[in-house]
């Protein structure tokens, strides 16, 4: 599994750790900020390149990493003061904070070897999407040219609107015919799910859908174009209300 979906995998399941300690406070990688992704693809890279390092030295890391970028210790994690809570030395940090660092390297060994499961996507007819990949310079990048708005990590493929693709695909520099993620893959045609434990494979495929491929689904098999405003979580409870609802 590369190193992008890895440190998305960390993210999504810190994130739901923290929400059953109570702490909302986590967005969805989707939603989070580059600082924020940053630390988690770099703590990726530690684990890969030291595949012996403690949950300790994963703190560690982290813990250089803010020290570097100008970070110090706070009662509340606030980006713009660059304060944290966890700015401490492992053995002062209570427990349930620990376990965050056994979590995220348990994730990135657990994973780095699963296959991405990714499918070359081909062009696709107008009104449906094409899976475009970012293989710019730029670590990050915001399509402003044609105005879609959509945003890539260098590496990344997103699904965009055919008519859009095409001409961003006229940068060969740029992009490329993109892959995309199985679960995002089964759009491609109706399904037909008819006992309970393929009901819950497509669940559990929508759970772990990105905005994208959201849409993509909402407008395949229900028609409905989705409020790409609304949290990618609010989405996907209300994809899945309308699955359990329709089916497909």
């Amino acid at each position: 599994m590369n190193r992008i979906h890895l440190a998305r995998a960390a993210h999504e399941i810190n994130r739901a750790y923290c929400a059953a300690l109570g702490d909302a406070s986590q967005p969805a990688w989707e939603d989070a900020p580059k600082w924020q992704k940053d630390s988690s693809l770099m703590g990726v890279d530690m684990h890969l390149a030291n595949p012996d390092a403690t949950p300790e030295d994963s703190h560690a890391s982290w813990l250089a990493q803010k020290t570097a970028d100008g970070w110090k210790f706070g009662p509340v994690k606030d980006a713009e003061l660059k304060e944290h809570p966890c700015f401490l030395p492992y053995a002062e940090l209570p427990s349930e904070q620990k376990a965050k660092d056994y979590l995220f390297r348990a994730v990135v060994h657990t994973l780095k070897d699963a296959p991405d499961a990714v499918i070359k996507a081909a062009p696709v007819a107008d009104g449906a999407f094409t899976s475009v990949k970012y293989i710019g310079v730029r670590p990050e990048y915001t399509d402003g040219t044609y105005g879609t708005g959509i945003h890539w990590v260098q590496g990344e493929s997103r699904m965009v609107p055919t008519a859009n693709a095409r001409l961003l695909l006229k940068h060969k520099d740029v992009y490329a015919l993109g892959e995309v993620d199985a679960p995002v893959a089964v759009l491609a045609s109706k399904l037909k799910v008819d006992n309970e434990d393929d009901k819950q494979d497509m669940r559990d495929s929508i759970a772990n859908m990105d905005k994208d491929a959201i849409g993509v689904f909402a407008k395949t098999h229900f028609n409905v174009d989705i409020e790409k405003r609304k949290s990618v979580a609010t989405l996907r409870e209300q994809v899945t209300g309308l699955f359990d609802q329709f089916g497909i």
